[in-house]
């Protein structure tokens, strides 16, 4: 997956632990921001594996989590909250009023963040963004996480039925072990059904029905625990290269969404200033900037109105790249936001000149430093 690249969606859509297995599948490294009515989650992944997590969620807190599992009293606890400050660490108070020793904070920072992981998997609504990135923000402690067995303990405690079926998609599905599944299932240490449920699959591809029919689990307990291996690649999918062709298609329109919108971005600061300068007349302006296009480019930008800020409609974008016939899309898509892209800063400077100018530039510049 591309760096830089910013994948956000709908949690009406899909699940966290389908989320997670792309990226742990992908061995990426990317920041998944979760976020609801009432709270907001951020799980950090270095090179596929869960390393952190935060949360918003008062309930996750470390004092909060540490008087759950007792090791904090009332007393200790209302003590800390009446000491603890914005700019102060709950972990270095603690440790301070003798409540943690220091080799205990590491730990206790480890269940901390498991319990936010743990609670994040069951989000049913909310919005989601996935940040693919090189490095992680200063300041991200590496935590000893086991990630898959997080995932499963996630999984397994779930029992919204409508969450389960979306990971499983429909009772038809095809599945089959992952390669090496066996191997990585001992080192995992699965529990009796999960190991129950893979073993099913010893025999070759099943369908999510038949493996219902054949486990000593109920349906759901079944389903839900199918999904868990899912979620951590023990198992996968037995339509073999058709899966991996849609897999590979998605992952590249999740790209071109996420350079679409990167150049939207630009456009829009772009439009705002010309706005400024000439208000209304700037429409006129847009048609001039898309006169400069090649003329191939064109068809590529049918049906299509820049009146929005000048933004490019990507779901239109994608319809008449596929209309077109086209192989390399990625390409042509660079190709498009490029041209409108020089449209815009040849116009400027035609129009305008000098400060503009420059500004204009500096913006367009922002792209590259991605």
């Amino acid at each position: 997956m591309s760096e830089g690249l910013s994948i956000q969606g709908n949690l009406a859509d899909t699940t966290v632990p389908d989320l997670f297995r792309s990226v742990i599948r992908g061995s990426e490294t990317a920041i998944v921001s979760l976020e609801s009515a009432d709270r907001s989650d951020v799980i950090y992944f270095h090179e596929g594996k869960i390393i952190f997590a935060s949360s918003t969620d008062p309930d996750t807190g470390l004092a909060e989590v540490l008087l759950r599992s007792g090791e904090l009293s009332i007393e200790q606890y209302d003590t800390a909250m009446d000491r603890v400050v914005v700019s102060r660490r709950m972990g270095a108070l603690l440790c301070e009023l003798g409540y943690l020793q220091p080799d205990e904070l590491l730990p206790a920072t480890e269940r901390q963040a498991s319990a936010i992981i743990l609670h994040a998997l069951a989000y049913r609504v909310g919005n989601y963004t996935i940040e693919f990135t090189s490095e992680l923000p200063d300041g991200i402690i590496s935590l000893p996480l086991s990630t898959e067995r997080l995932i499963l303990d996630g999984v397994r405690a779930i029992d919204y039925w409508s969450l389960i079926m979306r990971g499983i998609m429909r009772v038809s599905r095809l599945l089959e072990a992952a390669s090496g599944a066996d191997m990585r299932s001992y080192h995992l240490e699965l529990s009796d059904e999960e190991a129950h449920v893979l073993s099913l699959l010893a025999d070759g591809p099943q369908s999510v029905q038949t493996l219902c029919s054949r486990s000593y689990l109920s349906n759901f307990s079944t389903c839900r625990t199918i999904w868990g291996l899912l979620a951590i690649n023990l198992i996968q999918d037995a339509e073999g290269a058709e899966v991996e062709e849609k897999r590979a298609a998605l992952e590249s329109e999740y790209e071109m969404e996420g350079a679409v919108e990167r150049y939207n971005t630009v456009f829009e600061k772009i439009f705002r200033l010309v706005f400024q300068k000439i208000g209304d007349h700037v429409y006129d302006f847009v048609d001039r900037v898309v006169l400069h296009l090649s003329p191939d480019i064109l068809p590529y930008l049918s049906g299509m109105s820049l009146v929005n800020e000048s933004r490019i409609d990507i779901d239109q974008l994608l319809n008449n790249l596929v209309a077109s016939g086209s192989e390399d899309r990625e390409a042509i898509v660079l190709i498009v936001l490029n041209e409108l892209l020089t449209g815009w800063i040849f116009e400027v400077r035609r129009e305008f000149g000098g400060a503009l100018d420059a500004e204009v530039v500096k913006i367009a510049a922002t792209l590259k430093r991605r």
